[in-house]
């Protein structure tokens, strides 16, 4: 997870005293330091003068965050599509996974930038819950951001996206702190530790992002919070690692849902 001094400051075309306002309110927000945005300096210019390792940037349409490994907006990314193709009929493996129906109250432990949690919020429904766990701040602060103000072409989506309630907090920790049976299913997918393929957004994402590896406290925490904990991975082998026995995914898929009930 990043580590190191953050700053914050607005684009060159978002001048006004209330978007500098508003970066303020998110310096407060991050404990990071406000800075004039002076015209004639570029961010890698601006980020190394202060000796910043994250520079959250104020743009019209929300946060964007730059990072020596590049910069990451907001985007509800592969829950557009999977929402799409749910909507025509076809399957999303997460579903069956999580036993997602209306109702069902989903602690999404690791949310990322959010996909798994919307198309769960859709499952679920205005009648059940999506809590999503962020441990990274800033990651957190820009999803969180996301999830309020994102519009999307598709109504569904943006109702889902509402809906999630977004945490600030590691898993273990928050987990521990949770009633026997306060959820239905504890999902965990640890996305940074095996990508699938490297790509500009997840590149820009993995300074920001939390990478400590599942471990038994973490889990059996999660067995008291609910009786189905459920496990995302790349290989088959590092679910039957983890403890289970029954799994979910397409013949030839690279993803794999390891259940523990």
């Amino acid at each position: 997870m990043l580590m190191g001094r953050i700053g914050v400051t607005i684009a060159r075309n978002a001048s006004g005293s209330a978007a500098v306002e508003q970066a303020k309110l998110w310096a407060q927000q991050l404990g990071a330091e406000y800075i004039v945005r002076p015209h004639n300096v570029s961010m890698p210019e601006l980020m190394q003068q202060h000796g910043l390792a994250a520079l959250v940037v104020g743009e019209k349409d929300g946060p964007r965050i730059h990072s020596e490994a590049g910069s990451f907006a907001y985007h509800p990314s592969m829950a557009v599509l999977r929402l799409q193709q749910l909507k025509r009929g076809q399957t999303d493996h997460l579903l069956p996974a999580l036993g997602l129906h209306e109702g069902v109250r989903v602690l999404d432990a690791t949310m990322g930038l959010a996909a798994d949690a919307a198309l769960s919020a859709y499952a679920v429904g205005a009648g059940g819950r999506v809590v999503g766990l962020e441990a990274s701040p800033l990651l957190h602060f820009a999803v969180s951001y996301g999830l309020a103000h994102y519009v999307a072409e598709d109504e569904d989506l943006t109702a889902a996206l509402r809906r999630i309630e977004p945490v600030q907090a590691v898993a273990k920790e928050y987990l521990a702190q949770c009633a026997a049976q306060s959820f239905d299913v504890v999902y965990f997918d640890p996305m940074f530790r095996h990508p699938v393929q490297s790509s500009k957004a997840m590149d820009a994402l993995r300074p920001l992002s939390y990478e400590a590896a599942l471990d038994e406290e973490t889990l059996a925490l999660a067995r008291r919070a609910a009786a189905r904990v459920v496990i995302k991975e790349r290989s088959e082998y590092i679910l039957r690692q983890y403890g289970c026995t029954e799994f979910v995914g397409g013949k030839y898929s690279r993803i794999k849902y390891g259940i523990l009930k």
